[in-house]
């Protein structure tokens, strides 16, 4: 039986009809049966290829058709094992573009070991473009051809996305930031944001999708490089800070991740869990046996809420020495009298007597390479080494930078608030809540008494 295989790039196929115009050639030489595959040269992951190989043993395949050697791959060593696996199989390989009498003589490998070295050699011609492209493009701070839900891309830059939301009948700028301030309301969640934005503007979101949208360094102004090949580790992003008119301050993304993280889990249990507000210190109370996060049971129609451990209740004593149970208000009450007792210290904190901000031994290092590297004469590899070491530099400083103004932050909020018992009585449960996220890391309880209260500052 002869058999045909075609192999297109997605670029390739996304540009031209190659595909079909291969399979019209193999057909018309004499081909019963095509593979067929999208998919890179260089990948040796290619489902119908591997068939195909698969195939060669059973002893039904009698010849081989291609368009070109470089349709079977792109490397040299991949080429040359298929030809040596065809031969094995006494399968005669057929090249359309470029007829080999007989790929088993001298001279027919040699032909052939010539036209997958230009395979290859064109490959990784493509791909050091392609690499050169990608470090121009960052260097240049170009916005994303995909810019995220309320920037367009205007000259190659981010831009506020003026056009009109045809369902809301605001700018898809304003669409954005009423979207941002929605999700910031008491019990949102990213289900209800996302059922939210495609009500009201007919923008669809995934939960996953918000979350990746919401945390998008362009809302803040910046752009950023290597975020979807990076999702865990923003330490290997590439950061251009300041780069565009921003959608959201640095204020309101802490913000943000504050309301992310109480998402995860709502600290609480019992019937319609999700149906009233969060409680003040709700998800930074811990166990001081066990270590666990503890939970706040509300009882009497909620007016009452308790604090205990949950992991005791299910795994037992063995698992947890933590008994009893501690009311909520006498935490909240031991924890003011806490940050009162420390606001004597606290207001002798400013902003000279802050730790300062020491010089980052990674960015002397790299000030260090990058005075090499001007040293050197000019090329192409040379540049380009220069503008990603001044970007890293760049990077390293915004974030010691950032660090410093939370810092000062924290200190001058703790300075004017903790020292008043009246404001303290003052708050509502919902402001002493965001508070006590800026100022608490955490408080640890055991046995129906609050035993340490761990500051941020």
């Amino acid at each position: 039986m002869i058999v045909g295989y075609a192999r297109v790039s997605t670029t390739e196929q996304g540009s031209t009809d190659a595909l079909n115009q291969q399979i019209a050639r193999l057909k018309k030489a004499g081909a019963i049966a095509i593979y067929q595959d999208i998919e890179s040269g260089k990948s040796n992951k290619r489902d119908e290829f591997n068939k195909l190989l698969d195939k060669c043993e059973s002893g039904d395949i009698t010849e081989i058709i291609i368009t070109r050697l470089d349709r079977l791959s792109r490397s040299v060593i991949t080429i040359h094992r298929t030809i040596a696996y065809f031969e094995e199989n006494n399968i005669k390989l057929t090249i359309l573009d470029a007829p080999i009498d007989d790929l088993s003589n001298p001279v027919g490998w040699f032909a052939a070991s010539q036209a997958s070295a230009l395979a290859e050699f064109e490959s990784r011609m493509l791909s050091q473009r392609i690499r050169h492209g990608m470090e121009y493009f960052r260097s240049q701070k170009k916005a994303s051809s995909r810019p995220p839900f309320g920037f367009a891309r205007i000259n190659e830059k981010y831009a506020p996305d003026l056009s009109i939301n045809q369902k809301s009948g605001l700018t898809n700028w304003d669409a954005a930031k009423e979207l941002i301030e929605y999700f910031l309301k008491p019990n949102s969640t990213f289900r209800s944001a996302c059922l939210y934005s495609l009500e009201k503007y007919d923008k669809s979101f995934t939960p996953v999708g918000f979350r990746y949208w919401i945390n998008s360094p362009v809302l803040r102004g910046h752009t950023a490089y290597g975020i979807r090949s990076n999702m865990q580790d923003p330490s290997k992003w590439e950061y251009h800070y300041n780069t565009h008119e921003p959608l959201i301050s640095e204020e309101i993304y802490e913000t943000i991740k504050e309301r992310i993280n109480e998402n995860r889990s709502k600290f609480a249990f019992g019937v319609r869990k999700f149906d009233y507000p969060q409680l003040p210190l709700q998800g930074q109370l811990f166990c001081g046996s066990c270590g666990y996060r503890l939970n706040i049971k509300r009882s009497g129609k909620y007016k009452t809420q308790r604090v205990i451990c949950k992991k005791r209740e299910s795994l037992g004593g063995d698992f947890c020495k933590n008994k009893y149970a501690i009311r909520l208000p006498d935490v909240i009450k031991f924890v003011d009298d806490e940050l009162v007792r420390k606001a004597s210290a606290i207001a002798e904190l400013t902003e000279e007597s802050l730790p300062k901000v020491l010089e980052n031994p990674e960015v002397k290092e790299l000030e260090k390479q990058l005075r090499s590297l001007k040293q050197l004469p000019e090329s192409e590899i040379i540049n380009n080494a220069i503008i990603a070491t001044e970007n890293e530099i760049e990077r390293l400083q915004q974030i010691d930078l950032n660090e410093n103004k939370i810092d000062l932050q924290l200190v001058e909020l703790l300075k004017t608030t903790v020292g008043n018992r009246r404001y303290w009585k003052s708050l509502s449960d919902e402001d002493k809540r965001i508070i006590y996220k800026k100022l608490v890391d955490k408080v640890i309880i055991f046995n129906g008494e609050v035993i340490e209260v761990k500051l941020h500052i």
